[in-house]
């Protein structure tokens, strides 16, 4: 480290009465060594703090006790500015990392969790549900419709290039998915006209195993509520599912766990499951990558590009099948329901 950081660094563990010993960057944090102990210093924007602090004031109302708690300085302040940007100190918690399926599991029952304290039910106005369904499926059409142009566009070559080549076998695929993530936002704005309700929750907004820390004990705490805000359930829940399927092919019931994992301890709304559905079907980055295709810009920007639809085409087969398992678990439920009342 820069000595500038380093005396930085120390000026602002003063405030906290610790003179360390040593200090280890830690990727975005420092693991502070005093004595026998072990801090974590975390530095972020200082203009997130008042955001950051009345996330801290919602988990000590709600009664929300699975997070690594903060120190207070000398002065009885939960951090401290430094250029423009705000430090704080926590326990170091070494985290178990052997046995990870196990503990993102944990961290989905403690998110749903999360979500169950904090949730507060509000009504919405009909403009409010009308306008963001409008938004949202006029931007999904546009690019549906620059989609069948490509498709159009490449049919009438009489040579096309690697990339045009796989998008022409792939185009049918991506079609659909963005058919059935258009009648499922369909399907979400009848159902919320009816309701005319939501649900807001505390969302952690980073969720990552980096951020759920399980001890040698088995006790699992969220780290990193920089990010946190007030919205929607699936705010957590659609950025973590999306980034685990955009890898490999592969038959993800892990995932199909997860989400039911946290089904059982905070059971989604019919709107919320619908919205879920239909945001995680939207292909939308394979219309990022057509545009960023015809940029041209990139060294080897042929087969960099041909590479990555075909890891989009992954992608959006990982996402198939995870829905598909939802839909077969949903139906099974309904007719188990069903039945259910019948005997009664």
């Amino acid at each position: 480290m820069e000595q500038r950081k380093i005396e930085e660094l120390h000026s602002v563990l003063r405030e906290y009465n610790v003179i360390p010993d040593h200090i280890e960057p830690y990727g975005k944090a420092y693991r502070v060594y005093h004595g026998d102990k072990s801090y974590a210093l975390k530095e972020m924007d200082a203009r997130n703090s008042i955001n950051f602090y009345n996330t801290f004031q919602i988990l000590f109302t709600k009664g929300f006790q699975r997070f690594v708690p903060l120190y207070p300085t000398k002065h009885y302040q939960y951090g401290v500015m430094r250029q423009h940007k705000l430090y704080y100190l926590a326990p170091w918690i070494e985290s178990n990392q052997e046995e990870k399926i196990e503990n993102e599991k944990k961290m989905f029952r403690e998110l749903a969790r999360l979500h169950h304290m904090t949730a507060q039910e509000m009504k919405v106005e009909k403009e409010v549900i009308e306008e963001h369904f409008e938004r949202t499926n006029l931007q999904w059409q546009k690019e549906r419709e620059v989609l069948d142009l490509w498709i159009e566009q490449a049919e009438q070559k009489w040579y096309m290039s690697p990339f045009e080549w796989e998008f022409v076998q792939y185009y049918n695929e991506f079609r659909k998915a963005y058919e059935y993530a258009l009648r499922k936002l369909e399907d979400w704005k009848q159902k919320m006209l009816e309701e005319k309700k939501m649900r807001s929750v505390l969302v952690h907004g980073k969720l990552q195993p980096d951020h759920y820390i399980v001890d040698h004990n088995g006790y699992g705490y969220f780290i990193n509520f920089e990010n946190s805000h007030i919205g929607s359930s699936f705010q957590d829940l659609l950025p973590y599912l999306s980034r685990t399927l955009n890898t490999y092919p592969k038959q993800c019931d892990e995932c199909i766990d997860w989400i039911y994992t946290y089904m059982r301890n905070n059971p989604l709304h019919e709107t919320e499951k619908l919205l879920l559905k239909s945001y995680l079907a939207h292909p939308g980055f394979i219309f990022h990558l057509l545009q960023k295709y015809t940029t041209r810009t990139a060294a080897n920007h042929e087969l960099k590009m041909t590479k990555r639809i075909q890891k989009s085409y992954w992608r959006l087969k990982n996402i198939e099948y995870v829905i598909s398992r939802m839909e077969q678990l949903d139906q099974q439920q309904k007719q188990a329901s069903e039945q259910t009342q019948g005997e009664h």
